[in-house]
């Protein structure tokens, strides 16, 4: 069962919105005193682990050091009512390392996931997972996430006995294990059913074995092709009571707040702020079981390097009905709507994208209502000088 202390216990602290102080947090210590440190020691201490240090660590690091710090930019909002205004800081919208931007894009795509891709029909929460052994494959050569993508969704089809077309799935691959150690596996959204002449049909029943059999067999075929394992290795994982594959199907659900929060879910950031505490230089992660797991500083970026995506690394795939194809093909056929409707569509996407209307959902609280008299505040100008922006905070 999913738990969602995250976003109730953050709703339950605030009564309207109030500023984040990301550099008083202990992620923001651990990267603001290491990451320049990181590529000098990265050869000899952890190359041999984690491969050679990506330009897109160090530029994530860096830039997370900017998001929420009014210095580095900022929006003024302003309220017409009382003629209260304050600064808004802008966000370093990088993956991997900064939570803050990591919910919003997690609300971004559940919204988009709801609205615009699944259909009005039951869906089921699945997990794909592999063994242990294998996942250092991974962690060297990123381009083998496709593997997964397509082992999944070829065990699903094939076991099933349905045509790929009658099917619909997204999947997002993760990278990062309870303890933020490199744990590659696959979070979906399964439509509970398939499609035949436009007509939804609810899985009878789904046998779970014979679909993890097909995607361990995929998985290890498509690793033997690429000579990174051999043929021992394989009837080694074969002949084993537990291979370390897995495939876990949740209860159907069919309500708007379960899908957003599984697409939440599955879109989540690898790392949680509450879990890490900082004592005498040693950096603790705490999992939910209350094990603490001790790392000095560049230990804790380095590991957590291996769940920063490389540019343009797409996490996500869409499958079947839902894949970008099957849902412009349906699109064509579609009348479109009148001219006006179109512009109302498209005011309201603006707002769903905006960074108002993803703090709102997450945490419940309209940032932009003035904390003086409740009216509603409007954003004036945006603000890049650090000079100017001091101005007005002594104003």
């Amino acid at each position: 069962m999913l738990r969602r202390y995250t976003w109730e216990s953050q709703k339950k602290r605030l009564q309207h919105y109030k500023q984040r102080k990301p550099e008083t947090s202990s992620l923001y210590q651990i990267v603001f005193h290491s990451h320049e440190e990181l590529p000098y020691v990265w050869e000899s201490r952890f190359q041999h682990r984690y491969g050679c240090l990506r330009d897109e660590v160090t530029k994530t690091l860096k830039e997370y050091l900017n998001c929420g710090i009014l210095a580095h930019g900022a929006a003024r909002v302003y309220c017409d009512g009382c003629k209260h205004s304050l600064l808004v800081a802008f966000s370093c919208k990088r993956r991997g390392v900064c939570p803050s931007c990591g919910a919003k894009r997690a609300v971004k795509f559940a919204e988009h996931i709801h609205s615009k891709v699944i259909e009005d029909v039951p869906h089921r929460h699945t997990v794909f997972t592999i063994p242990k052994r294998l996942r250092i494959f991974f962690k060297y050569d990123r381009s083998l996430n496709t593997l997964l993508f397509r082992a999944a969704w070829g065990a699903l089809s094939d076991i099933l006995g349905i045509d790929e077309r009658e099917l619909a799935a997204i999947f997002t691959v993760q990278t990062a294990g309870e303890a933020l150690n490199y744990h590659p596996h696959l979070h979906g959204l399964l439509a509970d059913g398939h499609w035949k002449d436009g007509v939804f049909t609810r899985f009878a029943q789904v046998d779970l074995k014979p679909i993890e059999d097909a995607f361990a067999e995929r998985v290890l075929a498509q690793l033997h092709k690429q000579e990174l394992i051999t043929d021992d290795d394989v009837a080694q994982i074969l002949s084993q009571d537990h291979t370390g594959f897995g495939v876990w199907l949740g209860d159907p659900f069919h309500d708007k707040e379960s899908e957003q929060f599984v697409a939440r879910y599955i879109e989540r950031a690898p790392l949680s702020l509450e879990k890490i505490s900082i004592q005498d230089d040693i950096v603790t992660y705490t999992t939910k079981d209350g094990t603490a797991h001790e790392f000095d500083a560049l230990e804790f970026l380095a590991q957590l390097s291996c769940h920063i995506p490389n540019t343009y690394e797409s996490l996500t795939r869409y499958f079947g009905r839902y894949s970008c194809r099957r849902r412009g093909e349906r699109a064509k056929l579609s009348p479109p709507p009148p001219a006006e409707e179109q512009e109302s569509d498209y005011r309201q996407e603006f707002r769903k994208s905006s960074w108002a209307a993803c703090i709102k959902r997450v945490y419940e609280i309209n940032p932009l209502e003035c904390p003086k008299c409740r009216s509603q505040m409007r954003i004036i100008a945006f603000i890049q000088d650090a000079h100017s922006i001091k101005d007005i905070m002594k104003a």
